[in-house]
């Protein structure tokens, strides 16, 4: 008997418990091993025969393929991945996920339906990322009556070793086909992009024919210049031998990067660099209305650079639908005023520290936009800790993922000189965001 419960537990352990996505989230020796060793930084070396995009297939048959892709070549694809959100429940109301979740179901791109609308929303996750992170604005614009599609950028949703064997023109053409061929099968589009999914998405729009059935871009935290102007040099650093990483963590969160690549960075600053204001202002730019939603301390971002293309996009004598862009901007609303025209719509929160909704929180992150505070992974009960700012300090990086009480906010230098931080994952005004997006959704019927 005693040999039995000994073979049963020991299973337990190496099946049940060590092929969970969640086991490992607050053991810090285990974080801290896997950050040590890259355990989850590379690729499973599994080939996937090539998918022709050029010839715009179906996109069940496209879906089909990314979620090979995943199986394939991430080691943790069939770990289990115990993660009902919002999202979630709606793709298994729709029996497209079974009661029983894997890492695959959550990073795959999917496509809600619906049988009563024929317009979608479009939606480009961002660098390091997967269409995970878009499982709180999925929900909200399936709620709003449109269809949503999401698509996986190539390099991404397996391990971050993959962005090391990723070229942009991949991403040229998955940003292509997705809106060709969501162009055939919808009447209407609203095309959104988060972070580097938005400077792709951008940068298709201002550089090819719009069609007439994309009616409005959607961009949050939108990656226009980051504050380091060098980016243009991580090609030529990547040449070297065997450096080849600018963070090297532990990636213990399933569905998002934590090591990162100077190829990355590269791919980063290529997108980047075909949005910049000036370029933009002498193309021949679509009117179409432009939602913005940006954080001013975004460490990832400059700010700045995002109000700058807000401008350039905003051309109400040229192209009059621009009269609705709208801009969702947390922090000193002064910044926004000043960088934009007196008549550009604008809406504004700002953290204050024990005040509702944000109580603890300093000021929102360049990760924290698309999250709602109810998000069971990334929310404010949720699992994960973000504590990228101290891979050089072990001691710093424990205390961020085990203490009780940290502060909360983006990774400035200032806030980090108040303390252990983590770096804020969810949006405090989440509710007051769906209202903004209703809001600009409905000046497009």
């Amino acid at each position: 008997m005693r040999l039995f419960l000994f073979i049963f537990l020991s299973s337990l352990s190496t099946t049940s418990w060590a092929q969970n996505c969640l086991t490992h989230i607050s053991d810090v020796d285990f974080i801290m091993a896997s950050k040590k060793a890259g355990s989850y930084r590379w690729v499973q070396d599994n080939t996937v025969d090539k998918f022709d995009l050029t010839s715009l297939p179906e996109f069940s048959r496209y879906l089909a393929y990314a979620r090979q892709v995943i199986n394939a070549r991430n080691p943790r694809a069939s770990w289990l991945c115990p993660i009902n959100t919002r999202t979630v429940r709606l793709l298994q109301t729709q029996n497209q996920l079974g009661d029983t979740l894997q890492v695959v179901d959550l990073l795959s791109p999917f496509e809600l339906k619906r049988a009563d609308s024929n317009k979608v929303a479009l939606l480009f996750h961002g660098l390091t990322d997967s269409p995970f992170s878009y499982h709180s604005l999925a929900a909200f614009f399936y709620e709003q009556g449109y269809n949503v599609r999401t698509v996986l950028l190539p390099g991404h949703g397996t391990a971050a070793s993959d962005l090391q064997e990723t070229d942009f023109e991949q991403w040229q053409a998955i940003t292509h086909y997705a809106i060709s061929r969501t162009s055939k099968d919808y009447d209407e589009i609203v095309v959104g992009g988060y972070s580097t999914g938005a400077a792709l998405a951008i940068a298709h729009l201002a550089e090819n024919p719009v069609p007439k059935q994309v009616k409005a871009m959607m961009l949050w935290s939108p990656a226009t210049e980051p504050h380091n102007k060098n980016g243009w040099l991580s090609k030529w650093v990547d040449l070297i031998p065997f450096v080849n990483w600018i963070d090297e963590d532990a990636d213990i969160d399933f569905a998002k990067y934590e090591s990162f690549a100077f190829a990355a960075a590269t791919l980063a600053h290529e997108a980047m660099r075909r949005i910049k204001a000036d370029k933009l202002a002498k193309k021949t730019l679509p009117n179409i209305p432009l939602f913005i939603a940006q954080s001013d301390v975004d460490t990832t971002i400059d700010a700045t650079a995002t109000l700058a293309l807000a401008g350039a996009w905003y051309n109400p004598e040229k192209r009059p639908k621009t009269r609705n862009n709208l801009l969702v901007y947390y922090g000193d609303k002064r910044t926004a005023t000043q960088a934009l025209s007196e008549h550009y719509p604008i809406v504004n929160y700002q953290c204050q520290q024990g005040i509702p909704p944000c109580n603890n929180i300093i000021d929102l992150s360049h990760i924290s936009v698309i999250n709602s505070p109810q998000h069971p992974y990334y929310g404010e009960l949720g699992q994960y800790r973000n504590c990228g700012s101290y891979l050089d300090d072990d001691a710093l990086y424990k205390r961020c993922k085990t203490a009780p009480h940290v502060l909360v906010g983006e990774r400035t230098a200032a806030n980090l000189d108040k303390g252990v931080l983590k770096r804020l994952t969810y949006n405090p005004f989440f509710s007051e965001l769906e209202q903004d997006m209703r809001r600009f959704l409905a000046q497009l019927e």
